[in-house]
């Protein structure tokens, strides 16, 4: 399958390009494990409890709980293992500090990371990678008040890995969605992505499971509306009038199937953290913590420079600081100062001394905000640099779209910059064709906008300050349909309209060219090199048999005339035809039936034999 060729077509990413996502082995092994031990289609799992021993591990001062209120489920044969059949050992466990149930599947998650292989490889992994970021992790959750063995839910959401990706556009350590992340806070654009930023994101996201909490009042409920989201938690509570997730989690049709397993997986981990020796991880030797010292670094300024500041690998400073997308720290805006770039621990007091000297032969670049309509060609062109040159400035990655708002590093402005009208063109005026109606407003004055890759009606509509509708009757333009790069939409705007940042041209700026006026049909001659005529055709003629006669093929006939090449015409009727090789003259010439093509004349004489070469 060509890729490249399908996102051609598409104009940009396909469907198959927007559905991937990173998922580490781990996590690969265990999504494929819960298919086996919690299928869908099998009944809730579970066996009679023990009456010895409480479903509800008791807290110290808190009542003991001895019915669990949930409906009893089919017996189906236990997990390997003691399992639920002879689950006293469960009693002899030290608890987190989330509340516990011994819910079945809590158990089964336990059994599997104690018994089976595959458990146990997979649980090695994943809490061996903990140590990374666990305490620093814990360090902002007690500032916060809040149960440090949330910790495990960034294991269950991504296997601490800062980079991971979801298929559905999660990202980060805590899989924070975008619009999430822009609520508390994080940054995402083409250079900055926050949600990359173990510290920050986490801060959000200790941020997200408090107001959670607050939300739903208990803990399970809080963990399953980070996974399903709090609007589609709270409607299924209303909609089944019970607030307790075990009784959701058990009841048909009510949580996602997911939901219902990544509560009790977050309680299982948590015990088990809690219990390393019972469960045979007690000689794990975790990953160090990942220690960094902090460097002020001007904006623009490239990853690799930081690197050779510090003496380090570029690719280790990279690693460090996977937010910055674009290999540079951001571009500064209004008011903007240095940017935090983090470096191996014992490095950053070199690093900064060395960044002084280095600044200082650094080639400076500007900040440019890339104005609606304007291509990276013409940004190259204004700024006297080469298009090649921007892209690795930018770290522009092919197939990436360069809209109205983007933010780019450029070189400084020339002393004199040309005009936007003649970068559009080579310097000449442009031809547009124009809706055939005429649009009269005393109050407005008429500009042109050229379409690029990606542009749609609405964001050209809000660009110029018109309405959709405005634009879709001035431009004869069906609203369901893709605009395509290189049209022209002509826009009537205010007088006092701020077009400044798009590019526009004004009408006199531009060749217009009436959809069927003489100039349209004289401008299509000479682009296409045809001549168009007008036969006047006897009574039983038809089109297929004049275009015969000028040697013009039926289907163009038809194209042209709008009608079927086997319909009789009537005496007098007019029909068009195009003369391939004789553009030139009046673009409307009358020509009777009975009258053929003008004889090109005769030969011209031979040259002379002794001018040949």
């Amino acid at each position: 399958m060509d890729m490249t060729a399908r996102r051609q077509i598409v104009g940009g990413p396909t469907l198959d390009d927007v559905s991937l996502g990173v998922e580490s082995p781990e996590l690969r092994a265990l999504r494929l494990a819960e298919e086996e031990l919690f299928s869908p289609a099998a009944p809730s799992p579970g066996n009679p409890w023990p009456p010895e021993l409480s479903l509800v591990p008791p807290l110290d001062g808190a009542p003991r709980v001895r019915a669990s209120g949930v409906p009893p489920s089919e017996p189906i044969p236990p997990p390997r293992g003691d399992g639920v059949s002879n689950a006293a050992w469960l009693a002899k466990l030290d608890l987190p500090d989330l509340p516990v149930r011994w819910d079945d599947r809590v158990v089964r998650y336990l059994v599997y990371f104690r018994d089976d292989p595959r458990g146990r490889n997979t649980f090695a992994i994943l809490i061996r990678h903990s140590g990374r970021f666990r305490d620093s992790i814990r360090r902002a959750l007690r500032q916060k008040s809040l149960p440090e063995d949330l910790v495990w839910v960034a294991m269950v959401e991504s296997g601490f890995d800062a980079a991971a990706r979801s298929v559905s556009g999660a990202a980060g350590l805590w899989q924070f969605m975008p619009e999430t992340a822009r609520i508390y806070g994080l940054t995402s654009d083409r250079w900055l992505d926050q949600r990359y930023d173990v510290e920050l994101e986490a801060a959000a996201a200790i941020d997200l499971l408090g107001d959670l909490r607050r939300r739903f009042g208990s803990w399970e409920l809080a963990l399953a509306a980070y996974n399903m989201g709090h609007a589609g938690l709270a409607s299924i509570i209303r909609r089944y009038n019970t607030n307790d997730f075990w009784s959701l989690a058990r009841t048909e049709g009510a949580l996602p199937w997911e939901t219902t397993l990544y509560v009790p997986k977050i309680l299982a981990v948590s015990v088990i953290a809690h219990n390393l020796a019972a469960f045979g991880f007690g000689e794990l030797v975790l990953d160090p913590p990942v220690e960094t010292d902090q460097v002020e670094v001007a904006p623009g300024t490239a990853l690799w420079l930081v690197a050779q500041a510090a003496g380090c690998d570029a690719k280790e400073v990279e690693t460090l600081n996977p937010e910055l997308r674009a290999g540079r720290t951001p571009p500064a805006g209004n008011g903007e100062a240095h940017y935090p770039v983090k470096v191996p621990r014992g490095k950053g007091t070199a690093a900064e001394q060395a960044l002084r000297r280095l600044r200082r032969d650094a080639t400076p670049f500007d900040r440019y905000v890339v104005r609606f309509g304007e291509t990276l060609e013409e940004i190259a062109l204004a700024r006297k640099t080469s298009t090649q040159k921007l892209v690795d400035i930018n770290s522009i990655v092919p197939g990436e779209p360069i809209r109205g708002g983007t933010v780019l590093l450029v070189p400084p402005a020339p002393a004199t910059t040309q005009a936007a009208s003649s970068r559009l063109d080579g310097g000449s005026k442009p031809t547009v064709v124009v809706n055939s109606d005429e649009f009269v407003y005393p109050d407005r004055r008429r500009v042109f906008y050229r379409v690029l890759a990606g542009d749609t009606l609405k964001e050209i509509a809000a660009a110029t300050h018109v309405l959709v509708d405005e634009l879709c009757r001035w431009n004869d333009i069906d609203p369901s349909a893709r605009l395509q790069e290189g049209m022209w939409l002509q826009a009537f705007v205010a007088a006092g309209a701020d077009l400044s940042h798009i590019l526009v041209l004004g009408e006199s700026d531009v060749r217009m060219l009436p959809i069927g006026s003489d100039e349209f049909f004289t401008a299509l001659e000479q682009t296409q090199g045809f001549k168009r005529v007008s036969v006047t055709a006897k009574a039983g003629e038809t089109i297929e048999s004049i275009g015969r006669r000028f040697d013009v093929q039926a289907r163009v006939m038809e194209r042209i005339n709008r009608r079927n090449r086997t319909d009789a015409l009537k005496a007098g009727e007019t029909v068009i035809v195009y003369l391939h090789g004789r553009a030139g003259g009046s673009s409307t010439t009358a020509v009777t039936a009975s009258n053929g093509p003008v004889p090109n004349g005769p030969l011209p004489a031979p040259p002379a034999p002794e001018l040949l070469p």
